[in-house]
Order: structure tokens, then C-alpha cells, then sequence
């Protein structure tokens, strides 16, 4: 690579797909992806020579409008205890330095706040306190990464790209069941990620190993975060309709069950 061609990969937001693994079964061949929900980089054209090779694209869960509004309606209905009135007072002042309305009013943070608040320029952390835990911790954690630059979503992505070249896309999971896992989620575990939690050394880490595909050290750097034990649970109880194959082992540079 050229120094000019390598500066122009510096500075680009594109980068080479690494956390991905062959599977060899009863003579079909599958290409497994680790997704990144929310990503500082896009893989966007790793993603399309990946599924152009593939009659059938299995993604984790729905994307599309009903999903989403699905999710937000579940989120909205908190009944028990806020994840705000959990938090110690600086945790708290660390939310909201972080979310802070910008001085632009035409910026996009301050139009995700204005959509929160209604517009009434209340603080960040308010509109937060009447959602469930889980919905305000996701609103909190993807904001934070959001004005780091984390815009690209490999799901998002790869649900689009298999819709433009007419693959057949099935899910692993149904809306229903990611709603249930979420609920899942307690709320001691979002407390203690928020409370305790070097939140840059995460993020920083977690961009290195999901690069490098290193999967190993990925899960152990992310067994704190809250979503990790139910993501496992979750798995466990897959619909049978789209159960995964049995766990991929190495085997002569491949990966085969």
C-alpha cells in the first residue's frame, strides 16, 4: 500500500471486516459475523462481499418500523423502580455532563433531546427517569457513544444491503423475544456498569479487539456490561425455527462443527 492510499485508509471510516468465521456442516457452507450493534467505523463493504456470496442472510433480530416501535412502546412503560433513582448522586452529574444539551440548537444532539423532552429544555436525565432501566441506560450508553463518533451499525447495515440484493433475510430472534431479554436485564448490573465502569477505557478496548476479531478477549472484556448475561440466556433458548449450529471449533485454519 502506497503512502498516499494508506493515509486515505487513516482518515476513512471504512475498515476491513475481521470478526467473522467459516462453517463447514453436512456439506453447506456459512459465513458467521460478530455484529457491532453501534460502531465508530463501517464495514459496509466487507458486509456486501459477504452476502453476495450468500442464498440466505440470518440476522439477529427485526429492524424494520413496527420493530422499533415495538421496542420503544415496551421501553416507555416503566412500573417499578427508576434506573435514576438508583444511581448515586455522581453518577448522575457524569450522565448529565455527558448529555448535556449542545449550544447549537440545530445540531442532532439537541434535536435527540428536544424529541425526549418535548422541547421544554428540561435536563437530559429528566425524560430518562420515566422510562424502564434498560431503555434509559441504552438511551444514555448510545448517546455517549454517539457524539464519539460511533454512527455506523453493522445490523442496520447488513439488513440493507441483503434487502437491496434480494437475499432472503430471517432472524434469529423475534421483537418479542429481544424485549423479553431486555427486561431481563437487572437493575443492580446497570447500576454497577454506570457506577464503576471506566467508560472510555471500554469503549477504547472494545473498538481494538472487535478489529483485531478477537472474540475471546471481547467477551471477557464486556462481561460487565449489562446486556452480557442476558444475551447468553437468550441464546440458550433460541426459537427452534432458527436454533444456531453447534458452537464452531477451529480446525485446520477453518472453522467447522
Amino acid at each position: 500500500m502506497s503512502v498516499i492510499a494508506r493515509i486515505r485508509w487513516l482518515l476513512s471510516k471504512e475498515r476491513e471486516l475481521g470478526m467473522t468465521w467459516e462453517v463447514e456442516r453436512q456439506g453447506s457452507r456459512s459465513l458467521l459475523v460478530g455484529t457491532a450493534h453501534f460502531f465508530p467505523y463501517s464495514f459496509r463493504r466487507s458486509l456486501r462481499r459477504c452476502i453476495r456470496r450468500a442464498d440466505t442472510v440470518l440476522l439477529e433480530g427485526p429492524l424494520d418500523d413496527d420493530a422499533r416501535r415495538k421496542v420503544i412502546e415496551a421501553g416507555a412503560s416503566r412500573q417499578g423502580a427508576s434506573l435514576f433513582d438508583a444511581l448515586d448522586t455522581r453518577t448522575i452529574r457524569r450522565i448529565s455532563a455527558a448529555l448535556a444539551a449542545p449550544p447549537d440548537p440545530t445540531s442532532a444532539s439537541q434535536l435527540y433531546w428536544d424529541l425526549l423532552s418535548g422541547g421544554t429544555g428540561e435536563d437530559p436525565s429528566d425524560p430518562l427517569r420515566r422510562l424502564k432501566p434498560w431503555m434509559a441506560f441504552f438511551h444514555v450508553w448510545t448517546e455517549y457513544r454517539r457524539r464519539d463518533g460511533w454512527i455506523y451499525s453493522l445490523d442496520a447495515d447488513a439488513a440493507r444491503i441483503a434487502s437491496e440484493l434480494g437475499k432472503d433475510v430471517r432472524h434469529l430472534e423475534t421483537i418479542e423475544e429481544q424485549i423479553e431479554t431486555l427486561d431481563r436485564i437487572p437493575l443492580d448490573r446497570i447500576v454497577s456498569f454506570l457506577q464503576n465502569a471506566d467508560w472510555d477505557a471500554y469503549r477504547r478496548d472494545y473498538v481494538r479487539l472487535y478489529l483485531e476479531g478477537d472474540l475471546a478477549r471481547l467477551m471477557a472484556a464486556a462481561r460487565d456490561f449489562p446486556l452480557h448475561e442476558a444475551e447468553e440466556g437468550l441464546r440458550h433458548s433460541a426459537s427452534p425455527r432458527n436454533r444456531p449450529p453447534a458452537r464452531p471449533r477451529r480446525s485446520r485454519g477453518t472453522w467447522s462443527t
